[in-house]
Order: C-alpha cells, then sequence, then structure tokens
C-alpha cells in the first residue's frame, strides 16, 4: 500500500509540475497529442543589457556559410550602432572589433529598423538603417569582414529624411539589385502633416531612387515585409498597419511601377498589426499574410492570425489560434521539417512564447509554451527565424527591451 501511494503521489506530482510549466491555458489552442519537441535556448553570447529594439535581421557577415545577427543599434546605448553576432552553432560571438571606434562604423546612430543585403553586388553585405525620427542611411562594407571599416554612403536628401522604423531589402522588379521598402513610422504628436506612408528606394545603376506608393500616405507601422500572394510572379508588400481605421495590409504590383491596396473584405474590423510576415502556410505556392495584431480585447481579435487573399476577398486561416492574446512578434516556419509551418508568437509584455502547429483538420494547435524568464517589464519587438546551414533545423530569434534592460534571445527546435 505504501508503495502503491508513493506511485500515485509520484505521477500526481508530475502532473501538477507539467501542469505549472504550461502556464494558464485560458487563451490557447489545444495541445498536440504526442509531441515531445520543444524550444530550447541558444542564446549563449547574446547580448543582454541594452534597450535592443526595433529590430534585427540575418545575413553571413564572415563569409563561413553561416548566417550570422546583424542588430539596429540599441536605443539609449553607449554603443549606438549596429550590432554583428556571429553564429557558432549553439553559441554566438560578437564580432571581433572591440580595438576599432565604434566597432568600424563611422559613427553613432539611433534605433530603428534594419535590413542587409548586397546593394552594389561586391559580394560583401550592406546595412541599410531606417532611423527613428531621423531617417533612411546606407553603410557599405569597404573592407573585407564584419569589422569592415563601414562608410555610410550619400543618399538623395527624400530617402535620407524619411522618417521609418521598417524596413526591409527585395528584388522588387527582379533587375537582380535588391531595393529597399520602408514604411514611414507614426508622425510626431501636434505635427499636422500626415505619415508619408509606404515608399520604394529603387537601385538603379545611376544611383538610389525614391517612389511613393500612391494611396498610402497616412499609412504607418513598424514592420513590413515581401513576398509573393497572388501568383504573378511580381512581389507584394505587407505592412504593419498601426492605424484601425486603414486595415491596408496588403499592397500588390500591377508589374509596371503601380500598385493598389487590397480591400478589406474578410477581414474583422479594428484590426491593427504589430508585426507582419508573408509566408506560404497551405503549400500552394503563393504566400498567406501572417500577423501579430493587436487591438481591444473586447473585439476578441487578438494574437497571431493567418489569411489567405484570393483576389477578391480575405480568408482567416486562424481557426484554433487564441481569440485575445497580446501578441507582437510573430512568425512562421518549418520547425520541425515535415513539410508544414509552425507559428511562433511572443506576446508583447508577459515574456511568454507560443508555438502554434497544423492539425490534420486544417486547425491551429498549441505544442509549446515557456516563458522568458524576468521579461514581464520589458516588451517584445520582433521574432524572426532562420535556417543554420550546420543542422537545417531553424533558429528562432526575439528580441526585447524594458525602460532600463533588454536581452535578445534564441531557441532551436529539438
Amino acid at each position: 500500500m505504501a508503495t502503491e501511494r508513493r506511485g500515485k503521489t509520484a505521477v500526481l506530482v508530475t502532473a501538477m509540475v507539467s501542469i505549472l510549466m504550461l502556464g494558464s491555458a485560458c487563451d490557447r489552442g489545444g495541445k498536440q497529442a504526442g509531441q515531445a519537441a520543444n524550444l530550447v535556448e541558444v542564446a549563449a553570447g547574446l547580448p543582454v543589457g541594452d534597450l535592443w529594439r526595433q529590430d534585427f535581421a540575418f545575413a553571413d557577415m564572415d563569409g563561413d556559410g553561416e548566417r550570422d545577427l546583424i542588430t539596429a543599434p540599441p536605443r539609449k546605448s553607449k554603443e549606438p550602432w549596429p550590432h554583428i553576432f556571429l553564429h557558432r552553432q549553439d553559441r554566438w560571438e560578437p564580432a571581433p572589433c572591440d580595438e576599432l571606434v565604434h566597432r568600424g562604423f563611422p559613427r553613432e546612430y539611433g534605433y530603428g529598423g534594419i535590413t542587409v543585403a548586397d546593394f552594389d553586388a561586391d559580394g560583401k553585405p550592406d546595412i541599410a538603417l531606417a532611423i527613428h525620427e531621423v531617417g533612411i542611411r546606407l553603410l557599405k562594407n569597404r573592407g573585407q569582414g564584419p569589422c569592415g571599416p563601414w562608410e555610410e554612403e550619400t543618399l538623395p536628401r527624400e530617402i535620407q529624411s524619411f522618417h521609418s522604423r521598417a524596413i526591409v531589402a527585395a528584388d522588387m522588379n527582379g533587375d537582380r539589385r535588391a531595393d529597399i521598402v520602408v514604411l514611414s513610422e507614426a508622425p510626431p504628436l501636434n505635427d499636422g502633416r500626415d505619415a508619408p506612408g509606404i515608399a520604394i528606394l529603387w537601385n538603379e545603376p545611376g544611383g538610389w531612387r525614391l517612389q511613393s506608393i500612391l494611396g498610402s500616405e497616412g499609412l504607418f507601422g513598424d514592420d513590413v515585409a515581401v513576398g509573393e500572394v497572388n501568383g504573378d510572379g511580381v512581389p507584394d508588400i505587407a505592412i504593419g498597419s498601426l492605424s484601425d481605421s486603414r486595415p491596408q495590409f496588403l499592397w500588390l504590383s500591377d508589374g509596371k511601377g503601380g500598385w493598389q491596396a487590397a480591400n478589406a473584405t474578410g477581414l474583422p474590423e479594428f484590426m491593427i498589426a504589430w508585426s507582419v510576415q508573408l509566408a506560404d502556410v497551405d503549400n500552394d505556392g503563393k504566400d498567406e499574410l501572417i500577423m501579430g495584431v493587436g487591438g481591444a480585447p473586447v473585439r476578441k481579435n487578438g494574437g497571431p492570425r493567418v489569411y489567405r487573399w484570393d483576389g477578391e476577398k480575405w480568408t482567416s486561416l486562424s481557426q484554433g489560434l487564441p481569440q485575445v492574446s497580446w501578441v507582437c512578434g510573430v512568425t512562421a516556419t518549418d520547425l520541425d521539417r515535415d513539410g508544414k509551418k509552425e507559428i511562433i508568437a511572443a506576446t508583447m509584455y508577459t515574456g511568454e512564447v507560443r508555438v502554434y502547429g497544423q492539425l490534420p483538420d486544417g486547425t491551429w494547435g498549441e505544442r509549446v509554451s515557456l516563458k522568458v524568464p524576468g521579461e514581464e517589464k520589458q516588451r517584445n519587438y520582433k521574432v524572426r527565424a532562420f535556417v543554420p546551414n550546420d543542422s537545417q533545423v531553424p533558429i528562432v530569434v526575439a528580441n526585447y527591451a524594458g525602460e532600463g534592460t533588454g536581452r535578445i534571445i534564441a531557441w532551436r527546435w529539438q
């Protein structure tokens, strides 16, 4: 009897610990049975202490064939320039630039958005910054490694003064040159002027040219993405609109330099998106819109969301995702390499990170829930993922910042 009681007690304790580790399930979908995998922290070498906002990017910065982590300058930092962390299997190493002034960068910069691409086709990655309340800056690598030296390229004045914190590089017209897409940030209070909206910085043989997207005036937000939504082979633009009266999240190209916003038919009212991604979730060869949706809880439409555009209206593919979950960073990637993408979502202020997988009936179920220690008073800004060459297992990265501290953290699925 004593042995039996001990056995029952052990089972009960194990069950209670499992429940505590899972946390509150008030806004989660059902768990997928039989899933033992988890997000395991692989953050050794990543920074703790500065305010790591707004964004980060991945690129091979040292020529070893592995993608590294490049961050926007941290806010209110003693080292206000981009930071490069070289990926070394399950750890990270800051680029060895300590002996150089500003770690090889030409001067100090403010925080904001960042994107990395080889803009001049010289075989070396360049860095473009979207600096809060300043504008766009382009940094060219004049050396042979991550320490540069880096040199700031002169851009046309209308590009330099475009206020943004959301920037992405992509070949927008098929000429094999990386262009830049930017979304304006919220205009200052009492400014009286509309935000300029969306713009494309065309990387042309004669220099950079800015094209403002007509009809996007007044739009603003903190995220922008490029993908292919309607199957015409021409890149489309997704934006994280933070105006709940302007749900113009998708902009479609006509292939001739014109752009048209997809209508809002099929979308709930009063939506804003803190983050956006275009990714093929249903494996039909066309991208869906993945969003980290915020808004009033009474609307019951806050959390990770997936929508398919059919040319006339939106269809929700969000069944099983929480109705109310104040998330910020959201990304989709195939964590377990089964051919189906999972969604990784980070709540804005609670430090929780959740993984949702696709069930056989087409709905979503929660697979993993974890909590980042000490992040309750820090806000998440972005969640992004990349696939390293050494293992082909995706690595997920998230950045956090509060009033006095922050961090960057990474996980591997195993």
